[in-house]
């Protein structure tokens, strides 16, 4: 069998910093300590950032920042390293969405009353396993098959690098100055929401809404740091969508609603339209995602497969079954027969013990 190359249709111009024949300590004590903690502090602040604002941002870049500033205090430490604990402590932001995203809709459609703590952790638990062990066979379809740009992905390796390089050299450089960079903005965020929320200087957003014939039009303004912080980090192309779908939302489909259904007259404007837009609008959007979501799954569902066949070793070209001679270390992935039982046990625990023991 011939080694797989590690240039794929999307990475023809990248090259591993390590080489891929050479062999390093990646997942070692300390940095699966420092993606614990780093994760923790993460999925926090992400899941309190994904119900203020809707949406979470993707904390690989800070991660990257915080590990290689933490493991430089170690006298012995690597790039991949860096990378284990950036990869790991990034992941908050899908477990964190997984939960302030679905969680609550089990509230909205009265399925719950209240919120169970432990369920939760035991939902958030299974998904977020679930979740690692499906990365397994779509690392192939998305990183190497499918023609993306992942513009985040290519910045957290310029940052890895550029420390990578600084603790060689022995130096402190551009590094340094990312962590000061983002020690500064974390100090001014608080300190703006210290202002806002702690001593009320100001108001934390400016709102208004009017009749307008027989329906209502609402506008608003945020001036939280954190909703400038996520724009600046999703770039303008997405700011910009995101700003669309609420000059839909506000414009377009609730006056169009109010003339359709009416208005209460018995409501302030403000009142009327914050109640047609928790009622009808955001489902809307829900709806938008989910689509959304389909699909891209619809679409990538050749190279998902090609990549089940892969690993299974039962691809036309991978020879017989469980033949891994030859393959770099960058290309090899976990074999799925150890891992089958996991998959079970979570369907399993899913699918009977938790409706019948936890009432999910």
């Amino acid at each position: 069998m011939e080694p797989i190359s590690p240039d794929g249709p999307a990475m023809k111009d990248s090259f591993p910093i390590v080489p891929a024949t050479v062999r390093v300590p990646e997942i070692t004590v300390k940095a699966v300590v420092l993606s614990v903690i780093l994760a923790a502090v993460l999925a926090a602040a992400n899941a309190y950032l994904g119900l203020f604002a809707g949406m979470t941002v993707s904390a690989s870049i800070p991660a990257a920042v915080a590990s290689m500033a933490i493991l430089r205090l170690f006298r012995e430490s690597n790039i991949l390293e860096s990378n284990i604990v950036q990869t790991a402590a990034s992941s908050d932001e899908a477990l964190a969405a997984g939960v302030i995203f679905t969680i609550p809709a089990l509230l909205l459609v009265g399925y719950w009353n209240e919120f169970n703590y432990w369920q939760t952790v035991l939902i958030s638990t299974v998904g977020g396993l679930l979740g690692v062990l499906f990365t397994i066979p779509l690392r192939r379809a998305l990183i190497v098959t499918a023609r993306l740009r992942f513009p985040e992905g290519v910045a957290t390796a310029e940052v890895l690098k550029v420390a990578a390089a600084d603790r060689t050299k022995n130096g402190s450089g551009e590094s340094t100055r990312d962590i000061r960079s983002l020690a500064s903005a974390a100090l001014l965020g608080g300190l703006v929401k210290l202002g806002e929320s702690g001593m009320r200087l100001w108001a934390e957003s400016l709102e208004g809404a009017m009749r307008l014939g027989g329906t209502v039009v609402y506008g608003g303004l945020n001036l939280s740091p954190a909703l400038l912080a996520v724009g600046f980090i999703i770039g303008l192309e997405t700011a910009l969508v995101v700003f669309l779908g609420g000059v839909i939302g506000c414009l377009v489909l609730m006056p169009t609603y109010g003339l359709l259904y009416g208005v209460p007259s018995d409501r302030t404007a403000l009142a009327a339209a914050m109640g047609i837009w928790s009622g009808q609008i955001r489902y809307v959007g829900i709806g938008a995602m989910l689509i959304g979501g389909l699909w891209t799954l619809t679409r990538l569902r050749e190279p998902v497969w090609a990549s089940l066949q892969a690993l299974w070793g039962r691809s036309p070209s991978s020879g017989t079954r469980g033949e891994t001679i030859g393959i770099l270390r960058t290309e090899q992935d976990h074999r799925p027969a150890g891992l089958s039982h996991v998959w079970g046990f979570s369907s399993f625990r899913w699918s009977g013990s938790i409706r019948r023991w936890w009432g999910v």
